[in-house]
């Protein structure tokens, strides 16, 4: 089980949920400080994720840090490093992050570590209720516009498999931007 740091504490609680529901063997939380939450934090994404899923119960025996990873390609090929370097056996795995991180989580992992047969999951919750929870509505769109974004150039830079996104949806990225939602997309 791969738990993707974030600013999104919401993430740590629905693994810690999904760990017990499953019983899923180790969890490596991976995350240093990202973009948002180098301001937010004096620790790690994965030990702030950490310390939530030790409040939550699950035993800290389990947890395996990553603390370097800035990005999501990072979360992979970190993570890979240290199981790896474990010797852990690694031949499925479950990746936890935000709903709306879903596909390009899996996308990256799919193709930075191939070996893996890779699944995703994240809290099911409405967009609207998801929205209701943010701090900052426009950053938070601005970010999702991004991540939509990453979706199709970070599989042209080869970072990711590559992965249809649909023309209207398209579409809507670009009236998006132009609107001003552009604060993470890639120039």
């Amino acid at each position: 089980m791969l738990v993707l740091g974030s600013s999104d504490l919401s993430v740590a609680n629905y693994a810690s949920e999904y760990w017990f529901e499953n019983l899923a063997g180790y969890i490596v939380v991976s995350g240093g400080f990202g973009k948002l939450t180098k301001e937010m934090w004096a620790v790690s994404e994965a030990r702030k994720f950490s310390q939530i899923l030790i409040a939550n119960g699950v035993p800290e025996e389990k947890i395996i840090l990553e603390e370097k990873a800035t990005n999501t390609g990072d979360n992979i090929v970190n993570t890979k490093r240290v199981i790896t370097d474990l010797g852990l056996p690694a031949h499925s795995g479950i990746l936890i992050t935000k709903p709306y991180m879903k596909r390009r989580a899996f996308n990256t992992a799919a193709k930075q570590w191939k070996e893996v047969a890779w699944s995703v999951a994240a809290e099911a919750v409405s967009f609207g209720d998801y929205f209701r929870k943010q701090d900052d509505p426009k950053n938070f769109i601005s970010i999702m516009v991004g991540d939509l974004q990453r979706i199709k150039v970070y599989a042209e830079y080869g970072f990711q498999v590559r992965d249809e996104v649909p023309q209207d949806v398209w579409r809507s990225f670009e009236a998006l931007v132009r609107s001003g939602y552009d604060r993470y997309v890639i120039e």
